[in-house]
């Protein structure tokens, strides 16, 4: 799991913030009950953490694919067979996907050379999607990535090998210089379908010339459709800029911030719902005792008690709509 940076110095933040809690909720609750607010705080922030960088991601990338906003994960501590007493919550990043977003995150520009794996490790290829789309029928993956043996098969054609069954339309392709930006960089380039040129009244589909021992020749005049298009580019580096570092404070001072209206909150409940517990006590024990009263047949003592009883209930209603 990996985890952007300055996560340690959250966690430190949220920890601090917790344990001033401490004092309040043991005079006024348990430190049971204290425990267990800090672990259900940490996983609302955490939670909060991970559903602010997933919606940051949506925002600030283009066209994001779901598998990149899904990255953003996180671990409650309050999972099953879990000691409330430890208090191990988590937002992070899934691996795969870490491994993308991580030159999105830090304090300056990050500077990716080659060394993927696979046909591409001596190099970074740049995709041109709407070229690959409308020359070879490709689009990207769930990963925004090219698909499965795309790669080496792209590779095979540059070399001259095809498939004997082809798929209809799909361009040639070879491995050239193009012109980008003043430099010339090596690439894959879609080479487009060529055909006879059409008959005119200008001329014929031929072209007439004579060789060296003077017979004339007459080749059929052949044309493009189309002009050759980039595929892929391979560069040198590339550098990406630390978009995502801002989203990710942004989203961790958010949380900090909701510590305290959470702890409070929880220590609000807390003392409700020990008032709600002591209500049903006593009415509990009056009950007990009114069927008691009856049983020896006091019949006044069971009256008096069973009209506490109703005084009781509705003293639990009125707290109950005021919320305590």
């Amino acid at each position: 799991m990996a985890r952007p940076p300055s996560y340690r110095s959250f966690i430190q933040d949220l920890t601090d913030a917790c344990r001033a809690w401490e004092e309040q909720y043991v005079s006024e609750a348990s430190y049971a009950q204290f425990r267990r607010a800090c672990a259900w705080v940490v996983d609302e922030s955490v939670k909060n953490v991970s559903g602010d960088m997933r919606g940051a991601t949506q925002d600030t990338f283009q066209d994001p694919t779901p598998w990149m906003v899904q990255g953003w994960q996180y671990r409650r501590s309050l999972a099953k067979n879990r000691d409330v007493g430890i208090v191990e919550a988590e937002a992070y990043l899934l691996p795969e996907q870490s491994t993308v977003m991580k030159y999105a995150m830090g304090d300056r520009r990050n500077v990716r050379l080659p060394g993927d794996v696979g046909l591409a490790q001596d190099r970074i290829l740049l995709p041109h999607w709407r070229n690959l789309a409308l020359t070879q029928g490709i689009r990207p993956n769930a990963s925004h990535d090219l698909p499965g043996a795309t790669m080496a098969r792209l590779v095979r054609n540059s070399q001259g090998v095809y498939a004997k069954r082809s798929v209809p339309g799909r361009w040639g392709v070879y491995k050239g210089e193009v012109q980008v930006g003043g430099s010339r960089l090596m690439g894959y380039i879609a080479r487009p379908p060529r055909v006879r040129a059409p008959v005119t009244d200008a001329g014929t589909q031929q072209s007439v010339f004579s060789d060296r021992r003077g017979k004339m020749k007459s080749p059929t005049r052949m044309v493009n459709l189309g002009r050759p298009r980039i595929l892929l580019i391979e560069a040198r580096q590339a550098e990406y800029r630390p978009i995502m570092q801002d989203p990710w404070v942004a989203a961790n001072a958010s949380a900090r911030r909701n510590v305290n209206d959470l702890m409070a909150r929880e220590l609000a409940e807390n003392i409700r719902h020990a008032g709600f517990k002591s209500y049903t006590g006593r009415l509990a024990a009056l009950k007990a005792q009114a069927e008691q009263a009856r049983a020896r047949g006091d019949l006044t003592r069971s009256a008096h008690l069973h009209q506490d009883m109703s005084d009781l209930a509705k003293a639990m209603g009125a707290a109950r709509r005021a919320g305590r």
